[in-house]
């Protein structure tokens, strides 16, 4: 009796209201005692804590293992190896016949298909708490409506969409929660430290990542997704701006045109469930407001160009075991309660719904053959750039959404220039994933609504920097694609060029150099006989000559040079020294190459996206071992040990005058200050004097007092999205005898602009390798003020101090790890950097007076 009255004084004292699975279930569930509940297996009640993901993992399992009705599957793995699990819930009797039913399903008959999916960021954990319930739910509940609900239908929960920023989010909450909780908001258990968990390994935001498929979770999972094509897919998020809980349709007049009308009236009859639900809990919730369904590489919008219903649900977050917000004290079980009452909506809506949804799907494609077939052209023409490998990697994504290519088989002339065999792929329009191949491809620049949650464009030919056209008529096609030009290496041969142009080039390069070998970069165009015959070479060219290796690394390289070029590279084997056109080997203009040692700077005030797209391709393309600091330890290090610091988009207010001392001289010394943002800017404040005396702070301009004209309060939503570029393309033009422009063919190059940084111009003509065109606009929406802003302006300036360099993006160049036509231009940064020479002209002497004495 003791033991039982100081437990109850315990769970009194601490404040917190423990809530077993079957209070948060519906009363009528009736749940089977044989079922395990989550409480059974955590060892606390739902909501208690916040889940781990191995815990989350262990119950699914766990419930699997123990119910007929379910059945799970790793279908991949995240960065940190942990598993992506996808429940299948269904009869008893489905389950002996799943993957004929998935068959039936595809064919246009069998069950209804739903997917539950939670907690894409992993700081909005409600979700993945509520999968816990909604599987419990399903597995055990003996009400008729489940069993009759469950003999029509196959459910599939995703219970953590990302296991790796949940895990970490769960530790920070975790470890800083008390046995009282606190509901004060700035408690530190309710403001992460930088990065936060929102993201996953690589601080990216899968939730923007169900287009460009970059990383592994997206990928298993749009798989799964074309593999069931479910009716209605539900993502379940958090959000700390409104009072209320949200769910689609978001503003309809910020749907994506692309998006079937039909598609937007079974949302509304949807939330017509969802409504129902939150008024019998007396929870607050609002709807067409706020969120948009505009960009297709979001959970909630990628189903609805591939036939499919998706659904976003915002519930307000807690960040802990509870917070107070303008409705009260609002506890973490309460957010689970609402994403589980949300599941539970989908659900009941589907089901009464199903005759509806089946048909939608089942017409979508249809529907979408009907607009292809409205379009004035038939196909999409994709040029390979002379990189087969950047094709390739587009060709990939492609494969993963099912969108339909092939090889060209004629020499095709159009206005966007001539694509060749071998060189070129065709898009037919006539497929069944017109719709989405249309999403990916199109350039459009007027919109019925200019304000957006996300980006406005996305064309992935652009984001690859690959030429592509629309043709009136599908060319033929080829049975096989174009192959590499190039040979293994010869051992015998007296040097190896490898043309820099190719994707997979500086992932060569730095393999090589950890191996131990010299490479060269060649400054200037050349042409040289090789086994292959005369070869021209543009600047940049890696030449790896075998007589200056020593006999360790000379091995290592040629057995690196083999794998590459089995794999497809162009690797050419020159005979000699001499070269038939430009500079021979031996010359100047080829410069030896010396090993990087990047520092990234991090932490509070650092873009953590952009810290994490610097951090994605030094390690995962790049496979180069880099430091990460927080900017307030910048004094703590020698930075005399790096070879370049690479600062993303951010503040950088911490750094003192000293430490921009310390980085001028660091510079001057030969580093290489990469910057890029509102870094860059931050990177214009740099004193390079000597001394620093002499440097004089710009003059404050003078503020514009004159007042502005007066408008409606209802006009400033519209005016404010003038003002933004929350993201779209641009056309800029490149310096192609500049370092940094090294490996591009062509002139035209496009740029994702996000942001409003602007670059102060360099006093130095040379110093500009790429600038904006004068009418940039390619696809997307920039307001006019905007847009006038930056045209014809810096978007890149690479200057030289001393023996250092400073580099300077406005934007990103390597943005959301897809927009691989620029990268390139950062990796130069990083190999090239040193290369780029002082081009101070001299000051012109001036003519002396008549009368003066001339100087003997």
């Amino acid at each position: 009796m003791r033991l039982l009255f100081s437990l109850a004084l315990f769970l009194l004292s601490s404040g917190l209201s423990a809530r077993s699975a079957g209070e948060y279930l519906p009363q009528d569930a009736d749940a089977d005692p044989g079922v395990p509940t989550p409480e059974s297996v955590l060892g606390w009640d739902v909501g208690d804590w916040h889940v781990s993901h191995d815990k989350l993992v262990q119950y699914m399992q766990t419930l699997a293992a123990s119910s007929p009705r379910v059945s799970v599957k790793v279908i991949g793995y995240t960065y940190e190896r942990r598993p992506l699990l996808q429940l299948a819930i269904t009869s008893a009797e489905n389950q002996k016949n799943l993957e004929s039913l998935r068959q039936q399903h595809l064919g246009g008959e069998g069950p209804l298909v739903v997917w539950l999916g939670y907690s894409v960021h992993g700081d909005e954990p409600s979700g993945s708490n509520a999968s816990m319930l909604a599987a419990y739910y399903l597995a055990s509940s003996r009400s008729a409506y489940v069993q009759e609900l469950l003999e029509g239908s196959v459910v599939l929960i995703d219970p953590s969409i990302n296991p790796d920023g949940l895990n970490r989010f769960a530790s920070w909450v975790n470890s800083n929660a008390g046995k009282a909780p606190v509901a004060d908001p700035v408690s530190r258990q309710h403001v992460q430290t930088w990065p936060d968990g929102r993201t996953n390994h690589y601080l990216f935001d899968l939730n923007r990542d169900w287009l460009p498929l970059v990383h592994p979770e997206s990928r298993a999972r749009v798989v799964e997704y074309h593999r069931w094509l479910p009716h209605v897919l539900t993502d379940h998020h958090e959000q700390d701006r409104f009072p209320g809980f949200f769910f689609q349709p978001g503003v309809p007049s910020r749907q994506n045109p692309l998006t079937p009308g039909e598609n937007l009236e079974l949302t509304r009859a949807l939330a017509q469930y969802h409504s129902a639900a939150m008024d019998r809990a007396g929870q607050p919730y609002f709807t067409e407001d706020a969120y948009d369904d505009y960009y297709f590489g979001k959970g909630s919008t990628y189903p609805d160009i591939n036939g499919s219903i998706g659904i976003l649900f915002e519930q307000k977050a807690v960040l802990g075991q509870e917070i107070e917000t303008s409705n009260g004290i609002e506890t973490f079980q309460m957010a689970i309660a609402n994403h589980l009452r949300m599941s539970l909506s989908s659900l009941e809506g589907s089901w009464a719904m199903r005759g509806r949804l089946k048909e939608y799907q089942k017409g979508f494609h249809d529907d979408m053959a009907r607009r292809a077939a409205s379009r004035n052209f038939k196909a999409w023409i994709i040029d390979d750039d002379s990189d087969p490998a950047r094709a390739r990697a587009l060709l990939d994504v492609f494969d993963l959404h099912g969108v339909e290519y092939r090889p060209l088989g004629e020499t095709v002339r159009s206005d966007s220039g001539e694509f060749s065999p071998g060189h070129a792929w065709i898009v037919p329009v006539k497929q069944r994933q017109f719709g989405l191949a249309e999403a990916m491809l199109e350039q459009r620049t007027r919109f019925q609504d200019n304000t957006f949650y996300d980006v406005s464009a996305w064309t992935l030919p652009l984001a690859y920097n690959l030429p592509f056209a629309t043709v009136s008529r599908v060319p033929d096609s080829a049975s096989v694609s174009g192959s590499s030009r190039g040979l293994p290496p010869d051992a015998s041969a007296a040097a190896w060029a490898i043309p820099w142009n190719q994707l997979e080039a500086p992932a060569l390069l730095q393999s090589l150099l950890s191996a131990g070998l010299r490479v060269r970069a060649a400054a200037k165009a050349f042409s040289a006989q090789s086994s292959s015959g005369l070869v021209s070479f543009g600047p940049g060219a890696l030449v790896i000559q075998s007589g200056i290796q020593t006999a360790d690394a000379r091995q290592k390289g040629l057995e690196l040079l083999n794998a590459r070029a089995l794999a497809g590279m162009d690797i050419y084997n020159l005979p000699g020294t001499l070269t038939a056109m430009g500079p021979d080997l031996g010359s100047k203009h080829f410069e030896l190459i010396k090993p990087v040692n990047p520092l990234i700077i991090g932490g509070e005030g650092a873009s953590a996206y952009g810290v994490g797209e610097l951090w994605f391709l030094l390690d995962q393309r790049l496979n180069i071992a880099t430091t990460m600091i927080e900017q307030q330890r910048l004094g703590e290090i020698d930075l005399w040990d790096y070879t370049h610091l690479l600062l993303a988009d951010g503040q950088y207010d911490s750094l003192n005058d000293g430490m921009k001392s310390m980085v001028a001289r660091w510079i001057t010394d030969g580093g290489v200050l990469v910057a890029i943002g509102q870094a860059a800017n931050w990177a214009e404040s740099l004193c390079f004097a000597a001394p620093p005396e002499l440097c004089i702070a710009q003059a404050a301009e003078p503020s514009d007092t004159t007042p502005a004209a007066p408008r409606d309060y209802s006009d400033f939503a519209a005016d404010q999205a003038d003002q933004v570029i929350g993201g779209a393309i641009v056309a800029a033009v490149l310096d192609l005898s500049h370092p940094i422009a090294f490996g591009y063919n062509r002139m035209e190059l496009p740029l994702f602009r996000r942001g409003t940084t602007t670059l102060t111009p360099s006093d130095n003509a040379y110093s500009t390798p790429v600038r904006y065109t004068s009418d940039p606009l390619m696809a997307g929406f920039v307001g006019e003020k905007r847009l006038a802003e930056f045209a014809g302006q810096p978007a890149v300036i690479a200057e030289k101090y001393g023996s250092g360099l400073v580099v300077r993006f406005a934007n990103t160049p390597l943005f959301r790890g897809f927009w691989r036509g620029t990268e390139k231009m950062f990796i130069n940064a990083l190999y090239f950097g040193p290369m780029v020479e002082s081009t101070q002209l001299p000051e012109v002497a001036t003519q002396p007076k008549p009368g003066a004495p001339r100087q003997q």
